[in-house]
């Protein structure tokens, strides 16, 4: 057989398994058309139901609902649910589609497709309401990355919902497949979900009016993506191509829409959740016109002129982000929701402290999005966001700003003045205002701005603000002006700490992290950009913040969040770091060095000695040592539940 091309072996391969070839024919042959026939025989393709359908999936209630898959060319394909049997014919691409009729919440059902001897069984199929949770890292975050008291808040079995997860992937064409795995939600499922859906579907699932409905959520979303990676091609086309960027991975515009929301095909859906914003922070003149654009786009594909969608506001954040601050892509993010009907917007600060590009706190908003979802999609008569600017007046040296409560009223959520208000004149610049409630009204001035023409609320990255109602859910940012955009910003600080003796000075910054370590004047630590440099605790898609800091004694300082404390113990020439872990899986510790900086160790169990200049460093407790292109890092592993110690030591001159 070795004149048989490697082609036609290849197409051959599962003939040879089953006998049809041997060392030496025997009679009778094989003849080359009974072959080729036999080949067809073993080719023909088997009934199959699109990558979207599952075990444990959810399908929507109370719309027609469409099936897909493929199988062999002109063949009768039988799809059974309930109590409907429906036929169509395998079409010449080898696809089939057909809908079924609109059905109310229940289950468990058996979803069978049956095409000649070939047949696909799908299990404890459920009716209910289907919700699409889309956007970046923030949406992708699981639970088990969040803080330790949201995850204990997963730990629940929940049987009418259902976790869906689209693999992560990108593509230039239009794919009709993707990894799309269904699941029960259970503690071991939900912590590898993200916790925007999950905590999202958990507060639907305690609604008495859901009682009897199963949710399904599908997570599909992937950080580091700008919004028009997720737009389809032909959409993007009337965007100028110089203003449309690649997401992180030099993935192109469209491609996640190709990969991750293609194949979910037309099928019904009750609503999308859509947390994104971050990527295009540097551009928000133009995210209006492209989050409208998808928005538009996804309502065809999903046959759904109406379908809701809940944009999440970006939360408070410190820093700029791609040269731009926070405050003017949440007014981009609100003019969509304003010029589109149908979509609302969840109102996301006040949830975290700001100094993280993925905030651990992430239940919150899984609530303000479930109560919008409630009063919007399922008609709720219930207070479901905080008051709403409606219009401004200038009362003398005053202005007066009326607010729709929706009968909920004003309240402050500090004990002091409300806070997060500036008024400015005809020149433009703010200052800091007084506000006082008048009943659905605030009443705000400056004596520094005799004549206010313009006020802004919450108008910063991390806004100190207070206005919310009386149920708590606060106001979202708003200005009154149309000024171009100004970012300069004043922003809050973590408080440093630096500890000085005879043979060492360190310095530890607002978040628990050590950025300057010299030993009699040489400097160990490296000064690399982000976790290049200082020391990190790796955590999901960024490093934990430690910036619950509090001075023990004069030489004890402590460093912690929910579920990590580093605490630091200074002597005159020693110190000692312990890394206490609270948290369920491993905490890691990395510590930098700086390039001119010598490590040398005999065996593991042996300190580390580190050199640089005249002076001499040891650490005992380190359990690695890596390369790094800016130099060596130290690493320390606390299993869950324990604590683990860095002694060091400088050494006498």
């Amino acid at each position: 057989m070795n004149h048989m091309t490697t082609p036609l072996r290849r197409r051959f391969r599962p003939l040879f398994r089953q006998g049809f070839f041997r060392a030496a024919f025997k009679p009778p042959a094989l003849t080359l058309v009974a072959l080729m026939t036999a080949v067809g025989a073993s080719a023909r393709a088997d009934v199959k139901l699109a990558s979207y359908f599952g075990d444990h999936m959810v399908l929507q209630r109370d719309r027609e609902v469409c099936l897909w898959g493929t199988g062999d060319t002109n063949t009768s394909v039988t799809v059974s649910l309930r109590s409907q049997s429906l036929s169509t014919t395998v079409g010449t691409d080898s696809r089939w589609q057909l809908q079924l009729k609109p059905m109310p919440a229940g289950g468990p059902f058996e979803l069978k497709v049956a095409s000649g001897s070939s047949s696909v069984t799908v299990k404890d199929v459920l009716v209910g309401d289907v919700w699409l949770c889309s956007g970046q890292s923030n949406m992708q975050m699981p639970v088990k990355d969040c803080a330790a008291v949201e995850q204990n808040t997963a730990n629940l079995e929940l049987p009418q919902v259902r976790l869906c997860s689209v693999g992560k992937s990108s593509n230039l064409k239009i794919q009709t497949a993707a990894n799309i795995k269904w699941r029960t939600s259970t503690p071991e499922s939900a912590k590898n979900f993200s916790a925007v859906g999950y905590f999202f579907a958990s507060e639907l699932a305690k609604d008495p009016a859901l009682a009897k409905v199963p949710i399904g959520v599908i997570d599909s979303s992937f950080g580091g993506t700008m919004c028009e990676g997720w737009i389809p091609q032909a959409a993007l086309a009337q965007f100028d191509p110089k203003d449309l960027r690649d997401s992180m991975f030099n993935m192109k515009p469209a491609t996640l829409y190709n990969a991750m929301i293609a194949p979910l095909g037309n099928s019904p859906l009750k609503g999308v959740v859509w947390y994104q914003g971050e990527s295009n922070s540097g551009h928000p003149e133009l995210y209006p016109r492209l989050l409208g654009t998808m928005i538009a786009e996804w309502r065809k594909q999903f046959a759904t002129p109406n379908l809701p969608f809940f944009i999440v506001q970006l939360p408070d954040y410190a820093m700029q982000w791609d040269g731009f601050y926070w405050p003017w892509e949440r007014e981009a993010q609100a003019k969509t929701v304003q010029a589109t009907p149908h979509t609302a917007l969840v109102v996301a600060i006040n949830t975290t402290d700001g100094y993280n590009l993925h905030p651990h706190e992430k239940l919150e908003i899984g609530r303000r999005t479930a109560l919008l979802a409630r009063r919007d999609a399922y008609h709720e008569s219930i207070v479901a966001q905080g008051p709403v600017f409606k219009t401004a007046k200038g009362e003398g040296s005053a202005i007066r700003l009326s607010f729709d409560t929706r009968g909920y009223g004003l309240a402050n959520s500090s004990t002091g003045g409300i806070r997060g208000f500036a008024v400015a004149g005809e020149d433009g610049q703010y200052r800091i205002a007084e506000a006082k409630i008048d009943g659905d009204s605030v009443v705000v001035q400056s004596e520094l701005v005799p004549a206010p023409e313009f006020v802004r609320y919450a108008w910063a990255g991390v806004p100190n603000s207070t206005l919310i109602n009386k149920s708590g859910l606060p106001a979202a940012p708003f200005r009154t002006d149309s000024l171009p955009y100004n970012n300069v910003e004043v922003q809050k600080e973590p408080i440093s700490r630096q500890v000085t003796t005879s043979a060492y000075k360190i310095a530890i910054n607002g978040d628990g992290m050590i950025t300057s370590l010299s030993v009699r004047g040489a400097q160990f630590i490296s000064n690399a950009p982000g976790m290049a440099g200082g020391s990190s605790l790796p955590f999901g898609f960024g490093a934990r913040s430690l910036a619950n800091i509090q001075e023990l004694n004069s030489d004890l300082l402590s460093c912690r969040d929910n579920d990590v404390t580093l605490q630091f113990k200074f002597g005159e020439a020693d110190m000692e770091w312990t890394l206490t872990n609270r948290n369920k899986d491993d905490a890691k510790f990395n510590l930098a060095l700086a390039l001119p900086v010598t490590v040398a160790r005999t065996n593991d169990l042996e300190p580390v000695t580190l050199s640089c200049k005249k002076s001499t460093l040891t650490i005992s407790g380190v359990d690695a040592i890596t390369d790094s292109e800016n130099g060596k890092v130290l690493h320390l592993v606390v299993k869950k539940g324990a604590s683990k110690s860095l002694v060091l030591k400088v050494s006498e001159k």
